[in-house]
């Protein structure tokens, strides 16, 4: 190691490297310098800020990529916890709305077959009903045209035997007053044995007979 080699190690704690060595020889045959000028140390202390500061980019770049890498790790983390989080709050929004989905559903089809049950129940009491109603009238109708019917021909009967000789002779028996007694068989010496009025001889010799006309 020479005089200048020593004075660099001397100021700055080191040996000089190669490049720094290489540079230093450069600087001192452009100036012509002895390697025992004060210059040196001037020089020395630039060629050591230099180096110094020369190291600074690469350790920003190395600061700047640690520092991304972090940020991207963190980002990454973030994401990720984004992600699970949206997840779980879309799973619980699709939940949500399933359930709600399904309530309506469910809501609608019930409401669906109340409306069919009633209109079923509707329809069946109403053709029920009608069927009751058709059926009474039908009933009363017939009853009624019967009994009208009966009650006609036996109008008509009773006028057609009213002009018959037996009917002329009620009527005038009717008219005597007879018919009642014959009917009740209630004249002294008139007994009613098994449905039969049997004429008898009172206790006093009479017998009472009917009048007709």
């Amino acid at each position: 190691m020479n005089e200048l080699e020593d004075s660099f190690a001397k100021l700055l704690g080191r040996q000089p490297t190669d490049a720094e060595r290489h540079q230093l020889y450069q600087v001192r045959d452009a100036l012509a310098l002895k390697n025992n000028d004060a210059l040196w140390l001037i020089l020395m202390a630039l060629q050591y800020h230099q180096t110094m500061y020369a190291r600074f980019p690469e350790l920003i770049k190395q600061a700047a990529v640690e520092t991304l890498r972090q940020f991207q790790q963190t980002a990454e983390g973030t994401l990720t916890s984004a992600k699970e989080s949206a997840k779980a709050e879309l799973a619980k929004a699709v939940s949500t709305a399933a359930r709600d989905v399904a309530r309506l559903t469910a809501a609608r089809q019930a409401a669906t077959w109340i409306a069919a049950c009633l209109l079923g129940c509707s329809v069946t009491l109403g053709t029920f009903g009608w069927y009751i109603h058709r059926m009474a009238y039908e009933a009363g109708y017939d009853k009624g045209y019967g009994e009208a019917y009966a009650d006609t021909k036996d109008d008509k009967a009773a006028a057609a035997w009213a002009n018959t000789p037996q009917g002329k002779a009620a009527y005038h028996l009717a008219l005597a007053g007879s018919i009642d007694r014959l009917a009740r068989c209630d004249q002294p010496g008139w007994k009613t044995e098994h449905g039969i009025c049997y004429v008898y001889p009172t206790p006093l010799g009479k017998i009472y007979g009917w009048k007709i006309r």
